[in-house]
Parts: C-alpha cells; sequence; structure tokens
C-alpha cells in the first residue's frame, strides 16, 4: 500500500470538514465502510501489480497507453448505457475506476501525491462551487445565478487562472459535433444564444439556402456552409434538449443495421450487392426500415 505519511504541499481540508459537518448526512447516503475497504483493497491491487514482485505487463505500462485503454474503455460504456442495463453499465464503470487509479499510481511514482489529496481536491472544489448546496443553502437558486457563480469560483482556482474567455476549458480534442454544443452551451449561460427553439430551426432554413447556393460556387465556400449547417443543426438540437454527437451515433446505428439487412436480403436472393440497380437498392433499404419498424413495435416499452 501507499505509505499515507507522503504528503505535499496541499492545504488541510479544513473546508470540506466545515461544510460537510455543518449538513444532516445525505439521504439516501450511498457510501460506507464497506465501500472504504473495496477501494483500498483494489489500491493494493494495483501496487502489487506494479510492485517489485507485479506484472511484468502492469510494470510496464506508460499515461499515455493506459490513457488509449481509456478512450477505449469510454466507448464500452458508451455501449452499456445505450443497452440501459444496470449491471453492464457498473461493470464498465469499475473498468474505468480500475485504469484511472492505474494512472493515478504510476504519478504517485513520479511524485508521492497520495489518493488522498486528489480526491480532497475535487471534493474541496466541488464544496466551493456549490455555495448553495454547502455554505449558504439555497435550493431555489435560479439557473443563471448558479452558472455565473460556477464560473466565478472556477476563475479563482488555480488551474484556471490563466483562462481569459467563457469558452476556454473545451477540450481541442473533442469531437467537433460535441465542441459545437460546448461552445453554444457556454455562450448561452452569459446570454448570447437564440430566444427560442423556432428561431435557431429559422436559422438552419437559413443555412440550408446558404448551402444550396454554395453547391456552385467551388470547395472553400462549399466546406464553410457546410461547417455553418452543422452548427446551426447542432444550436437546434441543444434548444431540443438532444445531444449532436449522441443523435449522429444512433442514425450511425441505424444505418449499420439497415444496411446489414440489405446485405442479407441481397445474399439470400443470390445476387452481389454490387449489381443491384436504384430501384433494387431503393426496395432493400425500404424494406430494411420496415423491419426496424417492426422490431421497434415489438420491443417492450420501458
Amino acid at each position: 500500500m501507499t505509505d499515507p505519511t507522503n504528503h505535499t504541499n496541499f492545504e488541510p481540508p479544513s473546508d470540506i470538514r466545515i461544510a460537510l459537518r455543518r449538513l444532516p448526512p445525505p439521504v439516501p447516503m450511498t457510501f460506507g465502510e464497506a465501500d472504504a475497504a473495496s477501494l483500498l483493497r483494489l489500491l493494493e491491487v494495483i501496487d502489487h501489480l506494479r510492485g517489485e514482485n507485479g506484472c511484468p505487463f502492469d510494470r510496464g505500462q506508460t499515461i499515455e497507453a493506459l490513457f488509449r485503454d481509456l478512450k477505449d474503455e469510454l466507448y464500452e460504456l458508451s455501449d452499456a448505457v445505450a443497452s440501459g442495463q444496470s449491471l453492464p453499465i457498473s461493470r464498465e464503470i469499475g473498468d474505468l475506476v480500475l485504469i484511472l487509479l492505474f494512472m493515478r499510481r504510476i504519478l504517485w511514482e513520479k511524485d508521492k501525491t497520495p489518493l488522498s489529496d486528489l480526491l480532497d481536491h475535487v471534493s474541496s472544489k466541488m464544496i466551493r462551487r456549490h455555495p448553495h448546496v454547502f455554505l449558504e443553502p439555497n435550493p431555489s437558486i435560479d439557473s443563471k445565478t448558479l452558472w455565473d457563480r460556477w464560473e466565478q469560483e472556477k476563475r479563482k482556482e488555480e488551474e484556471h487562472r490563466d483562462r481569459t474567455s467563457i469558452l476556454d476549458g473545451i477540450p481541442r480534442t473533442m469531437p467537433a459535433l460535441d465542441v459545437a454544443f460546448r461552445q453554444g452551451q457556454k455562450a448561452g449561460r452569459v446570454g448570447f444564444d437564440w430566444t427560442d427553439e423556432d428561431s435557431v430551426w429559422e436559422k438552419v432554413i437559413e443555412e440550408v439556402g446558404e448551402l444550396a447556393e454554395a453547391r456552385f460556387e467551388g470547395p472553400q465556400r462549399l466546406d464553410h456552409e457546410i461547417g455553418d449547417l452543422l452548427l446551426a443543426v447542432s444550436s437546434y438540437a441543444r434548444h431540443a434538449g438532444i445531444r449532436p454527437e449522441e443523435a449522429l451515433a444512433r442514425a450511425n446505428q441505424r444505418f449499420d443495421q439497415r444496411f446489414r439487412h440489405m446485405e442479407h436480403r441481397a445474399k439470400e436472393s443470390g445476387e452481389p450487392l454490387s449489381s443491384l440497380s436504384p430501384e433494387q437498392w431503393n426496395h432493400l433499404w425500404e424494406s430494411a426500415k420496415e423491419s426496424e419498424r417492426s422490431r421497434q413495435k415489438d420491443e417492450p416499452s420501458p
């Protein structure tokens, strides 16, 4: 196990203790001695795997390699969430926790920062960013005030003091549709946004018209207008309460299922896909959609 006496120059988390002491216990409370024991057990397992007599593969792991694994596990968690089943979701969360704690172990080998410092740091951060819960309870706080205070508290934190724009902090490697969603969300918190869903829809229609014109003006203008249309559609999705990246993922899944259905039907008829006429393609596509509708009709309601 890691040495609990090895600490960095973090301040004692007095704000955590004071804030939590002045509130009644949370109801329901989801943690207890069994959770603490299980966390310590997992930390000990990781310490053994990384120790002198541990696993050669795990001893050779790096932050970069584990990060790649983390991205893979996030996709697996995404599939589990789509299934709506608690057990697969819980299992994938466990895999993510394992990788994160492995990454933390490698960092500990470099600077001896204990897990308690990392956890107390994030607990303290959440308390400071939620004064309406922990410091001056106000359950009826309006959303604008909430987000204004959130941004104010973030800018006080050392890792965010160099931020000059409310748009700072959006990861550069995030998928473009997610970036569009987050940009609109952040700008909207300070009032730069369409007033309602209808006004965003008008913008989408406007961008479709500009894209239609751009078809005859070369690739540079076409690239520009396609981007603008996707940005407008992302804003419309946000106002409708839909994450565009997730909507596109579901559309990709529907395409996958329909195309596989078409392949199956073509194979049954003994005709190669490449030999089909446009009319045959369309017939198979409509057949796939009908099969999809029948399947959805037979599925039990959640």
